[in-house]
């Protein structure tokens, strides 16, 4: 029962990883299939995921077909506004575009690429303010539990001495805590005010 379990998982995982199965193959336009890719911005590589996805049913892809529409479904993926969108989206660059299209689509992409790494910063100094802000939330309560307990009624000389002790230690770094609190506001600030100049910058 476990073995045909096994075989069967391994059969559907098989399945799983094929790009085509046996009437694609067979039916198959390598031209269309390749204009997809090529829009997909597949490289000619990745034709062999398809050849061994064939080769299981005895056919072979038509690779000069395929490479035909996969140069010219390219076209469609090395566009400026693409570029600028993949960049935008924090995709790695893609180089499979060919003159005279590289260029403009790399330099795009370096566009959208600016706006993904400013709006990262942004991101990044609003959740340090949020934890500093936590932290600063945190401190005052602590100070304030503290200085409830030193005027209450009930404790001793040597726990009113500690507890002086604690509040200057607690009051000391909610001051420190808030000074840092300001620098993540600045910075928040600083960072909000780059990425629209820099959004307004790449108008695509």
């Amino acid at each position: 029962m476990i073995r045909h379990l096994v075989h069967i998982t391994v059969l559907f995982s098989l399945a799983s990883c094929a790009t085509m199965d046996k009437d694609e193959c067979r039916v198959a336009d390598w031209y269309v299939i390749g204009y997809e890719d090529g829009a997909k911005g597949h490289s000619l590589s990745y034709l062999g995921n398809h050849r061994k996805a064939c080769a299981s049913h005895g056919i072979a892809p038509d690779s000069e077909l395929y490479e035909q529409g996969r140069l010219a479904g390219l076209n469609e993926y090395c566009t400026r506004q693409n570029g600028f969108e993949l960049g935008k989206s924090g995709s790695k660059f893609n180089p499979v575009c060919l003159p005279p299209l590289t260029k403009v689509f790399k330099q795009a992409w370096q566009d959208g690429r600016e706006v993904y790494d400013a709006k990262s910063k942004l991101l990044a100094s609003e959740r340090r303010l949020k934890q500093q802000q936590k932290l600063v939330d945190t401190l005052y309560q602590q100070l304030k539990d503290s200085e409830a307990r030193l005027i209450s009624d009930g404790i001793s000389s040597k726990q009113r001495r500690a507890l002086l002790v604690e509040v200057k230690e607690l009051s000391d770094e909610l001051d420190i805590a808030e000074i840092k609190l300001t620098e993540f506001q600045d910075r928040v600030t600083y960072e909000r005010n780059n990425l629209e100049e820099v959004e307004e910058r790449y108008r695509y």
